[in-house]
């Protein structure tokens, strides 16, 4: 393998190592606030404080009226955090802007992801709520891997619609955008 090659590689091969050795940093820390965040979301929306209660850890105290309580836990597969370092490291990859504009993309992005995790949990516990635990569950498996999907796809979109040029914007380097030197190209018009 060439050195060229090599330093091509080793920015990809960095990015996977950082990505894991930030997961396992912060994989507790996080999915504490998590649950911490989607027991108050819930409560903001009313539901009672005796009937939700967030529990030291990564827990939350169910108590259903119509079934027995039970103990949700989010775990590191529940937990946001994976999508935000995988969007946040496939930022680095992204065509080079303003740093302002960069980390308002990343910010963006990364609050996309984090509201709709809270959301996917404290409506995975609504339904724990309503119907008991297998409900959770299945609301969980089912329906929060859409949220998942979804809300990931969503908030890397966005950053990328923050990023990339308009169509009335000039390259970075004062050169035609992309999308003009297309349309140029196609009407016959050389670009330099």
């Amino acid at each position: 393998m060439t050195g060229r090659a090599l330093g091509i590689l080793a920015r990809p091969v960095g990015v996977v190592v950082g990505v894991l050795v930030v997961f396992f940093l912060l994989d507790d820390t996080f999915r504490r606030v998590e649950a911490g965040a989607s027991t108050w979301a819930l409560h903001t929306l009313g539901v009672a404080d005796e009937a939700v209660v967030f529990v030291p850890g990564s827990s939350i105290a169910v108590f259903p009226p119509t079934a027995g309580p039970f103990l949700a836990t989010v775990t590191s597969s529940c937990s946001s955090l994976s999508s935000l370092l995988a969007v946040a490291f496939l930022g680095l990859f992204t065509p080079r802007r303003a740093p302002v504009r960069r980390i308002g993309a990343l910010l963006a992005a990364c609050a996309v992801i984090l509201v709709g995790n809270v959301a996917r949990i404290a409506a995975s516990l609504g339904m724990g709520l309503a119907a008991g635990p297998a409900s959770l569950v299945l609301f969980h498996d089912w329906v929060g891997s859409l949220f998942a999907f979804a809300y990931t796809v969503g908030g890397y979109l966005l950053m990328l619609w923050i990023l990339l040029p308009r169509n009335d914007e000039s390259g970075s380097d004062g050169g035609v955008g992309p999308l003009q030197a297309a349309s140029s190209y196609r009407s016959g018009v050389g670009v330099v």
